[in-house]
């Protein structure tokens, strides 16, 4: 099971390269990134065809603009909306990673050197690796055949070009979420650990507070040895929580893009599945068939998201379960070294002091509180274009 978890690693990266997202190299034998003259030229070269490829296809006469001008129907229109929002993200994302390109190269060797340290990561990751790639992977394909339904046209040269360029697209933002996701579940494996090692060291203190001679040299020396492991423990989550605030900052429009493209597509695959459960003019029509294929894309479509965003609220809870672990060292007696007691309380402080936040380019926190009013807007959205389609038929 931990090989295909590597194959699952290399497929993200082979694939990066392949698409022109990962624009480094990366050597497996000692996992180190590294800039190299071939990956720049090579990411350059793929960049620049995929806006051109887009570029030819908005400027010929039967693609995008064309099924724009002549779309007949409110579904068609919502589609090629969320396909554009589609476009436009990867656009973005692609420029902020050739900005970042070399603090992305650092976080990758700060992650891949953490778990290299810590060989026993890979199987607290692992499940939820292997449900992320499943997820995505369906959702990726069972969406294409609903666009491919909702523009109801006859499969020729161009149609296979737009779709050629619009599942590139779809692959590619998939592809930058997935890396976004794979560092997350990185670091929020980390945190684990500290949580782990942070209940261990108060096991071992009450344990010395069982002891009798609570006054000799011994003891004392017991006491500075668990300050000191408290000390690196505190070290390591301020380190990872600058890591994360630092691939906060790099994926910001990232963050951005995916809110906006989740949100419209969301939007869209729900005006989507009335029209077709409604009418047959979509393509799908009401057969059981096309219920199906509805239904079991909008599950894997959803469950992909919910994978992707919950990560970030674990992590965000780690910080509070820290707390709460801390917490417990009130039980803890009263004659414990006073550097100890020193550490307990700087750890405390320190997490205190640093909340882990999420913000989308500085517009908003992102909480669970904001995704609900997400989800009562994106209902209410959604209520309106039914009654606009129940309105005019």
């Amino acid at each position: 099971m931990a090989d295909f978890v590597w194959i699952i690693q290399r497929f993200v990266y082979l694939y990066g390269r392949l698409v022109g997202v990962v624009n480094f190299t990366v050597d497996w034998r000692t996992g180190r990134a590294m800039i190299t003259r071939w990956a720049t030229i090579q990411a350059a070269v793929q960049n620049i065809c995929l806006i051109g490829l887009l570029t030819f296809q908005l400027l010929h006469g039967d693609t995008l603009l064309f099924t724009f001008k002549h779309a007949r129907y409110l579904h068609e229109y919502v589609f090629l909306m969320v396909t554009a929002v589609r476009h436009w993200a990867v656009l973005l994302t692609l420029v902020s990673r050739w900005r970042y390109r070399g603090d992305i190269v650092l976080i990758w060797n700060r992650l891949f050197r953490a778990t290299q340290q810590r060989p026993d990561e890979i199987p607290l990751y692992r499940r939820r690796l292997i449900l992320k790639f499943i997820f995505a992977v369906l959702s990726d394909n069972l969406h294409m055949v609903l666009d491919l339904s909702a523009l109801r046209q006859k499969f020729s040269l161009e149609l296979a070009l737009k779709l050629i360029v619009w599942y590139m697209f779809t692959t590619i933002f998939n592809m930058i979420v997935a890396q976004y996701y794979l560092a997350m579940l990185q670091v929020n494996v980390n945190y684990t650990l500290i949580k782990r090692d942070l209940r261990e060291l108060l096991k071992e203190t009450q344990a010395l507070c069982g002891s009798t001679n609570r006054r000799g040299g011994v003891f004392v020396t017991k006491c500075c040895a668990l300050s000191d492991r408290l000390d690196r423990i505190a070290e390591t989550q301020s380190k990872l929580q600058a890591l994360v605030d630092g691939m906060s900052k790099i994926f910001q429009i990232q963050s951005f893009s995916m809110t906006i493209v989740y949100y419209l597509s969301t939007i869209g695959t729900i005006y989507f599945a009335f029209c077709t459960i409604k009418y047959s003019s979509t393509g799908l029509g009401a057969s059981n068939w096309g219920l199906l294929l509805i239904v079991l894309s909008t599950t894997f479509f959803y469950a992909d998201n919910f994978v992707t965003i919950n990560i970030g609220f674990i992590i965000m809870d780690s910080n509070p379960e820290l707390m709460k672990i801390l917490e417990e060292r009130t039980l803890l007696c009263e004659e414990l070294d006073e550097r100890l007691k020193s550490s307990f309380e700087s750890f405390q402080l320190q997490l205190a002091r640093n909340p882990l936040e999420f913000y989308v380019m500085g517009l908003f926190k992102i909480d669970r509180g904001r995704i609900m009013s997400m989800a009562n807007s994106l209902i209410t959205h959604s209520i309106i274009l039914i009654q606009w389609e129940l309105q005019n038929n």
